[in-house]
């Protein structure tokens, strides 16, 4: 199977604060990972639907400034028990200060560059 990704994507432990921009609005505090520049992955406890609008604040590794940005979700899928409400969301990156854009591919370039001296 072909990748179609634009977007190295690590799995590295992030926070994530978001708040869904459409109305009832929900919020939640969580630890995400699978990020690139272009989006990640995180676990929610309540079903949300594809194509939501957030607003987030990612908070990476050895910084104490988050990552801002406005995201969609692309996809959902259940991961808990039958009637558990656990589900794995994948969010794109729809608007990011440019700022904040490199920080983010500074910080996913040199977490690979590490990973590659590790195993060397």
């Amino acid at each position: 199977m072909e990748e179609k990704r634009r977007f190295v994507r690590i799995d590295w432990p992030v926070v994530v604060h978001y708040k869904t921009l459409e109305e009832p609005a929900t919020q939640d505090q969580i630890v995400g990972s699978d990020i690139s520049e272009g989006g990640l992955s995180f676990t929610v406890y309540e079903k949300l639907l594809k194509g939501t609008n957030l607003d987030m604040e990612v908070q990476v590794p050895f910084d104490s400034m988050p990552i801002f940005a406005k995201a969609r979700i692309v996809w959902i899928k259940k991961t808990g028990e039958e009637h558990a409400n656990v589900f794995e969301v994948g969010v794109e990156f729809i608007e990011v200060d440019p700022e904040d854009q490199k920080r983010l591919k500074m910080y996913i370039k040199n977490e690979i560059k590490q990973r590659r001296l590790t195993l060397e």
